[in-house]
């Protein structure tokens, strides 16, 4: 995991800012979830892997580890449902499978907690299931946030991942769907959040857009000048601020105002470098142009010259000197200056 996707996952491990999230990409910016609803799930899990029946040599179980970014359930009066949020930068594209095992090892933990908290032996026809007839599991889901600058071309359904054509078209029906929740930082509309993710996800969806981002700036300077710490180191590094902004925010130097301006400044600085580097792309590319073009012209004088000179040379049937012509370069240059071409 990548810098970028710590941060991330720091700043969601904070209930005010996970129930945000949650109120902001699933319930339209209504405050459904609130903090004083979560509780931590353990985001690392040790799965003991199964063993085929059969196998002749005895051999230690391994142990498979599997780590989430954010996890955490949400109590209601008397049952939960767990959320896990993964956060990406890069397209993942087998990330509806891991979704999937992510989910389905939360329903194992769910299977072993009620288990192991069962007071009375269960019968025999619940034994091997590891569950009563009357019991329930609690809803798990997993939200995938990606952040990253490129548009996501990965996969969001498992169907789409699976070869289910021709032959195997048939079979399709059959075949279990697993859908992938996918949150696109691009896509959110930021006031629809009340935390500090506001101003996060209004600078991640306009990363590439320097003047997108010097328009937010200016238009939300008081809230982008009282971002909370955490909200502004998290947009420190995604953004990868410099160290003038970052000591403006940090010793409030400058006023109240100094941290927008040094970094409309920075965003300004970033605009023309980009400028420049444009223009000196754009000067290559017409050099290269120009010196393609000027190479074309002169192939084009120098087959016509040639031409005038056979013309000239088959009208004084002198056809040896011709076919000499062809190959000797110096010869060529002196019927060139014989003839005045």
């Amino acid at each position: 995991m990548g810098q970028k996707n710590n941060v991330i996952c720091s700043y969601l491990s904070d209930p005010a800012v996970f129930a945000d999230f949650i109120n902001g990409c699933i319930h339209n910016g209504q405050r459904v979830v609130t903090p004083e609803q979560l509780t931590d799930r353990e985001a690392v899990s040790c799965l003991r892997e199964a063993i085929s029946p059969g196998t002749q040599s005895p051999r230690k179980p391994k142990y498979i580890q599997r780590q989430r970014d954010a996890l955490k359930a949400v109590f209601g009066s008397d049952r939960y449902i767990v959320i896990g949020i993964e956060a990406q930068n890069k397209v993942d594209y087998a990330m509806p499978v891991r979704c999937m095992e992510y989910d389905v090892t939360e329903y194992k933990r769910q299977l072993r907690e009620l288990k192991n908290s069962r007071e009375e032996k269960p019968r025999r026809d619940e034994f091997l299931s590891e569950m009563a007839k009357d019991e329930k599991l609690n809803p798990v889901t997993t939200v995938v946030f990606y952040h990253g600058e490129e548009p996501y071309d990965g996969c969001e359904n498992l169907h789409d991942m699976l070869e289910l054509e021709k032959e195997n078209e048939t079979f399709k029906r059959f075949v279990a769907d697993y859908h992938m929740n996918l949150v696109k930082a691009s896509d959110l509309d930021e006031t629809r959040f009340e935390t500090g993710m506001q101003e996060l996800v209004g600078f991640l969806k306009r990363q590439g857009d320097k003047t997108g981002l010097m328009d937010y700036v200016e238009q939300n300077r008081e809230r982008i000048e009282n971002m909370d710490e955490a909200t502004f180191d998290a947009v420190g590094i995604l953004m990868q601020l410099p160290k003038k902004v970052l000591r403006m925010r940090k010793n409030r130097e400058g006023g109240r105002n100094g941290m927008c301006t040094a970094m409309k400044e920075w965003l300004a600085d970033e605009r023309n470098a980009g400028r420049e580097e444009g223009i000196r792309e754009g000067e290559k590319r017409g050099e290269k142009r120009g010196e393609m073009r000027g190479e074309k012209i002169g192939v084009k004088k120098g087959e016509n010259r040639f031409a005038r000179l056979t013309a000239a040379l088959m009208a004084s049937e002198r056809l040896d000197d011709l076919n000499r012509a062809v190959s000797d370069e110096t010869f060529r240059d002196s019927l060139y200056r014989e003839f005045a071409l």
